[in-house]
């Protein structure tokens, strides 16, 4: 899944929290963190809203870090926290730094909020701790949730030979898998009882069906749009050569846009869209 790129400016407010070390004296005055400026790219692969199962990794990138900070004011280490446990800390020397997360060791299921603290020391003062990122929230299942999308096709055809012999045929085909939707050339194209009949008018309605197979989760259709139009709608109208391969060589295809919500394994989704594109193939 491509990674999701998460430009990240803080100027930050104190953490109270104090990092166990030489510096941690209740004595020292700690450091003003609302004077420390931090900008960096953080990236999260997948991508930050994701679903996941527990056997799932992520891996979470710091990179490009920027501090404008009072003098003497360094960052010396990254934590890495989940739900609000710090699970992984890396020193920082200006490098990338790359946090790799197996969830079976960490998270059961549920929502995981991953997030980035810094550690910034100085002498003589009190270590602090501040936010670097947060909210880099997935999704995870014990098993993930399966879609299916169901598409069929009503499909008018119209002709006329050049002695007045009219056609007028309406049949009916469904999607084979996730990408093809198969029409016989047999009952597309038409060869008169007496004359020709150079080109044929189609007219396509989709309609399509969406569900999960094995979760509680729903799935609705939210849009039918064909790829040679620029407006959503369930039909299409064309005008095709009464020659094999000429619907091949129009190049249809049709967009089905779902979105998937509601309660799966104690975990509510808010409505996620998901995306399906079927070519129109003759077979």
């Amino acid at each position: 899944m491509k990674k999701e790129l998460l430009p990240i400016i803080f100027l930050v407010g104190i953490l109270a929290i104090g990092c166990k070390n030489d510096h941690d004296s209740p004595e020292l005055s700690p450091i003003d963190t609302s004077k420390v400026k931090i900008i960096s790219d953080v990236t999260s692969n997948p991508a930050a809203g994701s679903w996941m199962t527990t056997t799932g990794e992520v891996t979470i990138r710091l990179s490009d870090v920027r501090m404008t900070a009072p003098k003497g004011v360094v960052l010396r280490s990254v934590d890495l926290i989940a739900n609000g446990q710090g699970i992984m800390q890396k020193p920082f020397s200006g490098e990338t730094l790359e946090f790799k997360v197996s969830l079976d060791n960490y998270i059961t299921k549920g929502r995981v909020n991953f997030a980035l603290y810094g550690n910034l020391i100085q002498k003589d003062s009190r270590d602090a701790q501040i936010i670097i990122a947060d909210n880099i929230q997935h999704i995870v299942f014990a098993e993930m949730p399966e879609f299916d999308c169901m598409v069929t096709l009503d499909i008018n055809v119209k002709g006329r030979s050049s002695t007045g012999e009219e056609l007028d045929r309406t049949f009916q085909v469904s999607s084979l898998d996730h990408f093809t939707i198969a029409v016989p050339q047999s009952e597309i194209y038409w060869t008169p009882a007496s004359g020709t009949a150079s080109t044929l008018d189609l007219t396509i309605t989709a309609s399509a069906h969406a569900s999960s197979v094995n979760s509680t989760l729903e799935a609705t259709v939210s849009r039918l749009q064909w790829n040679k139009t620029d407006k959503s709608s369930p039909v299409i109208k064309m005008e095709i050569d009464n020659t094999p391969g000429s619907l091949n060589s129009a190049k249809l295809g049709l967009n089905v846009s779902t979105v998937r919500y509601g309660t799966w394994e104690g975990v509510t989704v808010k409505e996620q869209n998901c995306e399906y594109f079927y070519d129109v193939k003759e077979s």
